[in-house]
């Protein structure tokens, strides 16, 4: 019996370059991270390898969790995690550095506070435990390894002029992707850019890796085969109002064909979008990444221009 004709995204990318895009995907990738530290024992784990803090006991988390602002600039969070003493725990998994990383985790951190400091209550009590003010912790995975100044781990504290810890403000951790050792926190490092969990060096990590990552990646291949195909139908729609409009046979049959085609490249927009916006990326990365030809790629420069 013959196959069916592939539909949707697999008309774009056979069966073996979708595995092969899944397979290279790491805790780096956005849709990886956000099942990753779905789970409190694993964010648990990994906060306190960062902070060395063997006794903090994690009993919430969220991922993509929202903090707005109607007078001002909103933030999200790819995970914001808190503990038993009160504290709140920001982790960010960056894949390309920019040059605001330090000023935006100063504002994260800032924002939670913004957001979870009670009324009422006074700034005196920031050492009480748990803790009347929340102390915040924000931790960058750094793919490249930017503002860890060649460290494994660069922190940042209020500190006075003689350079004794204020005990106030937040803590902000730069861990370094390129950087590994046999250390706690360097064997996490390590596991983060690794494909496959027997690769991995930390058993909690390599344990949730493998967990989530052939569900997330099924989860995905339906999400975007219903991006391709959503696309298609939108695209057959508007051939077909056009090619009606016309009032001509030819004119409607050209309309379908010029909507599919459209709707084809609406397909290939969303989808280097959603690539772009999960891991990161620029254009020209997204579209070496989903492994466009060169006609494709300049289609595409010209739709997105």
């Amino acid at each position: 019996m013959a196959k069916a004709p592939r539909k949707g995204i697999y008309s774009c990318f056979s069966q073996e370059e979708l595995r092969e895009a899944y397979d290279n995907m790491t805790v780096f990738s956005d849709a990886v991270a956000n099942a990753f530290f779905s789970d409190v024992f694993t964010t648990q784990h990994v906060i306190r390898a960062v902070i060395e803090r063997d006794d903090l006991i994690v009993t919430k988390v969220k991922t993509q969790s929202s903090v707005d602002n109607v007078h001002g600039h909103s933030v999200r969070f790819d995970v914001l995690a808190n503990d038993s003493e009160g504290n709140f725990y920001n982790i960010e998994i960056q894949n390309a550095s920019h040059d605001n990383l330090l000023a935006r985790a100063d504002f994260y951190g800032a924002s939670i506070k913004t957001r979870y400091f009670k009324k009422n209550k006074s700034y005196s009590d920031h050492r009480v435990m748990p803790s009347i003010m929340p102390r915040v912790y924000v931790i960058f995975f750094v793919k490249d390894g930017k503002y860890c100044d060649d460290k494994l781990v660069n922190r940042f504290a209020l500190k006075d002029e003689a350079n004794r810890d204020t005990g106030v403000g937040m803590r902000i951790y730069f861990v370094n992707g390129s950087l590994h050792d046999d250390s706690p926190v360097g064997k996490i490092s390590h596991d983060f850019s690794c494909k496959n969990a027997s690769e991995m060096k930390d058993e909690v990590v390599a344990n949730q890796f493998s967990t989530i990552k052939q569900a997330e990646f099924k989860k995905m291949e339906t999400f975007m085969q219903k991006v391709f195909d959503e696309g298609e139908r939108r695209g057959e729609m508007r051939g077909e109002k056009r090619g009606e409009k016309r009032g001509e046979k030819r004119g409607r049959a050209e309309g379908e064909k010029t909507g599919i085609i459209k709707g084809k490249l609406e397909q290939l927009k969303e989808i280097t979008q959603r690539v772009m916006a999960s891991m990161n990326t620029t254009l020209e990365e997204a579209m070496i990444y989903l492994k466009l030809n060169d006609d494709e790629k300049c289609i595409l420069r010209s739709s997105m221009a």
